[in-house]
């Protein structure tokens, strides 16, 4: 991925064992117009990233309550809220509220997917804020607890981030 400028990925454990991280890339050019509907495509891109990335075995669908990834036999890993979008003064983003699921201890925390402009560059993120998730280690746990998070998860989150990136890049601005 040498044409994506600027990846940079952060992560930090909060008092509460809530987790947050933000991955990034800048391009010279923004990739979705500042609107609900370039807002909107933010989100969609990224849950075509999370398909793409497990080859189909992990899926996302939306009906009146909501969004759900869902493991191909039908195992809720994520509830996520209607998509909140903002526009305004160079930034455009889609944010999900986390409900809950398999991977997540409790509801609670936020993905947000954002385009930020200014000075001529465009910088794109995936940040998860307040996120407590359910395999990650807690205080006082044995050096081995967290293993399938950060093993697993962890590195999996970046590779759906990677992967988005790419494909905002890829395809022609909306």
């Amino acid at each position: 991925m040498s044409s994506l400028h600027g990846w940079h990925t952060t992560e930090r454990v909060l008092d509460d064992g809530a987790f947050e991280s933000c991955q990034s890339v800048v391009l010279s050019e923004a990739r979705v117009e500042a609107s609900e509907a370039g807002a909107r495509w933010l989100g969609v891109t990224y849950w075509r990233a999370v398909e793409r990335v497990t080859r189909g075995g992990v899926r996302a669908s939306w009906t009146g309550e909501g969004g759900r990834l869902r493991l191909l036999g039908g195992a809720v890993l994520f509830r996520f809220g209607h998509p909140g979008l903002g526009v305004g003064d160079g930034d455009v983003s889609c944010r999900y509220a986390i409900e809950g699921g398999l991977l997540a201890l409790r509801a609670g925390g936020w993905v947000t997917l954002r385009q930020r402009s200014s000075a001529g560059e465009h910088e794109l993120s995936v940040n998860v804020e307040g996120y407590l998730p359910r395999l990650a280690p807690r205080g006082g746990s044995p050096p081995c607890a967290g293993i399938l998070y950060a093993k697993g998860q962890k590195p999996f989150h970046a590779a759906v981030s990677r992967r988005y990136f790419e494909l905002l890049e890829r395809e022609p601005p909306r």
